[in-house]
């Protein structure tokens, strides 16, 4: 059984929601006058996500033993996922204040610069996932510890955008964010669902996994906030013409943030016979 680091929790899913609020802005935002986004929305969810990222990167100096040597595994680029988890944060961080400063200009390149600091977040993202993707540990070593991952960011990246623009968001817009949200819920569910029956048959560690998953009433909590609760919430407003439900919407974002930190401890505890400490 695994060991649970709270700053490791903490800087892999606020700095996932932090990349999906830009996404989210990105995907949203087009040229054309009515399908651009509100400026004031603009640049509130701009200030959020920065807030978060600034918060998960607090939370990863927490991790580390010596973070004052933390530049010393930039000279790994070449072999250590680490090294490059460290470097496209950095670089999305840096990729964040040129979004800042667009976010605030009337007619500035803002779509470029979320799409610069989202593909570099995505990067450290994914460089984050494969930092567990290991043949020794069959709960981590497959294609669903990234898809975990970027789902996380897309999910809460999404929510917090549309509770921030629940007034500034027009019909269309909230729309689309909301049949997106959908998708990505029912798609955590299901590949959640493939995990589980890979890990079955992934021999007596994969199985052990499952059973410690089975067990535990943080994975059943998890169940209900992570997937039964933002289903029955955002699945009518996403096709049904139903009016956007401030409180629903707020509901599901608290739930789900539950969700993902509680489903975040699980991956960590549940890998049978690893220590976190000893991988990074």
């Amino acid at each position: 059984m695994g060991t649970l680091e709270w700053p490791l929790v903490v800087f892999t899913v606020v700095g996932e929601a932090a990349i999906g609020i830009v996404l989210a802005l990105w995907w949203l935002d087009r040229p054309k006058a009515d399908s651009a986004l509100d400026s004031a929305l603009y640049k509130k969810a701009t200030l959020v996500s920065g807030g978060l990222l600034v918060l998960a990167l607090v939370a990863s100096l927490f991790h580390l033993g010596r973070p004052e040597y933390a530049y010393r595994t930039l000279s790994h680029l070449d072999s250590s996922w680490l090294s490059r988890e460290i470097l496209f944060f950095l670089l999305a961080s840096a990729a964040w204040l040129y979004l800042f400063v667009q976010a605030r200009q009337s007619q500035g390149k803002r779509r470029l610069a979320a799409g610069l600091t989202g593909i570099l977040g995505l990067l450290g993202i994914l460089s984050s996932s494969m930092i567990y993707v290991l043949p020794r540990v069959p709960a981590w070593d497959s294609v669903q510890t990234p898809l975990f991952f970027l789902l996380t960011a897309g999910l809460l990246g999404g929510l917090v955008l549309l509770v921030l623009g629940q007034k500034a968001l027009n019909a269309a817009q909230s729309k689309k964010l909301l049949q997106a949200l959908a998708v990505i819920v029912l798609t955590s569910f299901l590949s959640f669902l493939v995990y589980l029956s890979m890990l079955n048959a992934a021999g007596p560690e994969g199985m052990s996994t499952v059973q410690l998953l089975l067990n535990s009433p943080l994975f059943w909590l998890r169940v209900v906030t992570n997937w039964l609760i933002p289903m029955l919430l955002l699945l009518p407003l996403a096709w049904r013409k139903k009016a956007l439900n401030p409180t629903w919407i707020l509901t599901a974002l608290i739930a789900g943030g539950l969700g993902e930190f509680l489903g975040r401890a699980l991956f960590y505890l549940t890998a049978v016979g690893i220590q976190i400490t000893a991988m990074k």
